[in-house]
């Protein structure tokens, strides 16, 4: 025969609501702490930079890209033909780069 359930009285069920509210707040303050922690290693790291200071602004300058097409050889057997040659530049007057390509 099972035996019967005891009743919760009032003051255990207070002390468990208790608990359950210290336990949520802390998930949440737990929650605010890695998000906030996350957002200070994200906003002094960026991408493409040498330094891992905080930057205060970034600014983003594409230049114009000018290609002159280098003079081609060919042959009466076979035809070649190369790549054209050009630059692109980007980046801000503290930290700029730029890439050239072609041969």
């Amino acid at each position: 025969m099972a035996a019967p359930k005891r009743r919760i009285t009032p003051a255990e069920r207070d002390k468990a609501l208790r608990l359950r509210t210290r336990l949520i707040a802390s998930a949440g303050v737990a929650g605010t702490v890695t998000v906030a922690a996350l957002a200070t290693a994200a906003a002094s790291t960026h991408a493409g930079t040498s330094s891992a200071g905080p930057v205060a602004s970034t600014t983003t300058t594409i230049g114009t890209s000018s290609a002159t097409p280098s003079p081609t050889s060919s042959s009466s057997s076979s035809s070649s033909s190369s790549l054209s040659t050009g630059s692109a530049s980007s980046g801000s007057s503290s930290s700029a780069s730029t890439v050239t390509g072609g041969s």
